[in-house]
């Protein structure tokens, strides 16, 4: 096996040392909070959105809340297949194989384009059907087809970012996205009231104005992506002949990739069910379960941190075949993740009608909110849990046991628990917040009981 780390690439080197033979918490943190707050920047484009779009009225958030579960499926198809970037990259760069880190790098940069304009185009001809199909309100299906047009358009970009950040994460250099992140979110922020409500010379496009900033923004961290890839100065180099299908690394690279974005469409597909159940109980609703699945997306920042190091981490020390150490960081990132959600959830018990009102001042919007936060926000410590054990997974390449930990926590639990509660048993809209609760508590069980069996040992990717 080569072995041939390049001596410019001190970072890495250093990154790559702490990894396998540093602290461990010092190591997750080091390698998480630059994740943190890049998917801080990734939530402020929603939240950015939702606020500029709520003083249009509670009819534009429902509609951009509507459009989301669809945005979100694009995404995990795009991001679920990166996933194998990050776990390939991870674990070469654990064995210290740069030749096969370049040529991972520019595999998976060749497919994702490919699954970029597959899956825009089908979103452009199909989203109002769709919407159709999960019940949307009529007064507001227009403006979330307009939306989500220009969303379905725009995602090559989006997808080259997804590729970007994920071979960076694989090589353990969280920063270098960071950064683009922030750019790019105060790019997008700048140009929101421009083009959402009309300022300047601009004309007031409403929803199409927050599809337009996000795409444009998007846009820039892609684009700038690709010259640092290309550059090779972070760890990885894309060359032009790798770019040339090789198709035995991409049938390991599907392998790896599908279940991943399989789990992830899932996860947009439940969502997308259970914002039809939502959709049952009016527009006002509607608009509380997007509110608060913004302000939860905020909550969950230092899980999903934590469960990405954890993916990076796990990937090198199993390339390393440091399987012990690998057992070490998980159940630390479980430790730390528990700690700090159950702290977290204080602040949504404590201020939920403040919180809510932020976004939205109606009186109907914000009751329905402040019953999400406080039923759902005592379970975030156990979704933290399942989120951070599906990461561990990941790391190690057993990409189908992530994936049906998703599919028991969503499908077999969220969505049949909802519909239950909120329709059968008559609980309204707070049957479909201990729906979600349930199922984070439950998931959380399970999947600390899968983890400790250990057969994700097995499930070395290279």
């Amino acid at each position: 096996m080569q072995k041939n780390l390049t001596k410019n690439d001190n970072s890495v080197s250093e990154n790559r040392a702490a990894i396998l033979n540093g602290s461990i918490p010092k190591t997750l943190f080091k390698i998480s909070w630059p994740i943190m707050v890049g998917n801080t920047m990734q939530v402020l484009y929603n939240l950015a959105d939702t606020f500029w779009v709520g003083k249009m009225g509670a009819d534009s958030v429902a509609a951009i809340s509507l459009g989301y579960p669809l945005v979100f499926l694009l995404i995990s198809i795009g991001g679920g297949m990166t996933v194998a970037g990050t776990t390939l990259v991870a674990q070469y760069t654990g064995a210290n194989n740069q030749k096969m880190v370049d040529h991972v790098a520019g595999q998976i940069f060749t497919l994702v384009i490919f699954l970029a304009l597959l899956c825009g185009s089908l979103g452009f001809i199909f989203d109002r059907k769709i919407l159709y199909l999960i019940g949307a309100p009529e007064k507001i299906i227009g403006d979330a087809v307009a939306y989500l047009d220009i969303i379905f358009a725009g995602v090559t970009f989006m997808f080259i970012f997804f590729v970007f950040r994920a071979l960076l994460r694989g090589v353990g250099d969280t920063k270098t996205p960071m950064k683009m992140m922030v750019f790019s979110t105060i790019f997008n922020i700048i140009l929101d009231p421009f083009l959402i409500l009309g300022w300047w010379i601009f004309p007031a496009w409403g929803v199409r104005g927050a599809a337009i900033a996000t795409i444009l923004s998007r846009a820039i961290a892609g684009l700038y992506g690709i010259y640092i890839l290309f550059k090779g100065e972070k760890g990885i180099k894309l060359y032009a002949k790798n770019l040339i299908p090789d198709l035995e690394m991409q049938k390991g690279i599907i392998k790896l990739g599908v279940p991943s974005a399989t789990e992830q469409s899932i996860i947009a597909l439940g969502m997308t069910i259970l914002m039809g159940i939502v959709s049952n109980f009016g527009t006002m609703v509607v608009a509380a379960y997007g509110i608060g699945n913004r302000i939860m997306s905020v909550v969950m920042m230092p899980m999903r941190g934590l469960s990405m190091a954890t993916t990076t981490m796990v990937g090198q020390t199993i390339g390393a075949d440091k399987v012990e150490r690998a057992e070490k960081i998980v159940w630390t990132a479980v430790i730390l993740t528990f700690a700090i959600m159950s702290a977290l959830i204080l602040i949504t018990q404590i201020f939920p009608g403040q919180i809510i009102k932020v976004f939205n001042d109606n009186e109907e919007v914000v009751s329905y909110g402040i019953a999400f936060l406080k039923i759902v926000g005592l379970s975030f410590g156990f979704l933290g849990i399942r989120i951070v054990i599906g990461g561990s997974f990941r790391g190690a390449g057993n990409t189908i046991a992530a994936m049906i930990l998703a599919l028991i926590s969503l499908w077999g639990l969220r969505v049949p628990a909802a519909k239950l509660l909120s329709g059968y048993f008559a609980l309204g809209a707070n049957g479909i917040w201990w729906g979600m609760f349930i199922s984070n508590f439950i998931s959380a069980i399970i999947g600390l009981v899968w983890f400790k069996h250990g057969g994700w040992k097995k499930n070395k990717a290279i």
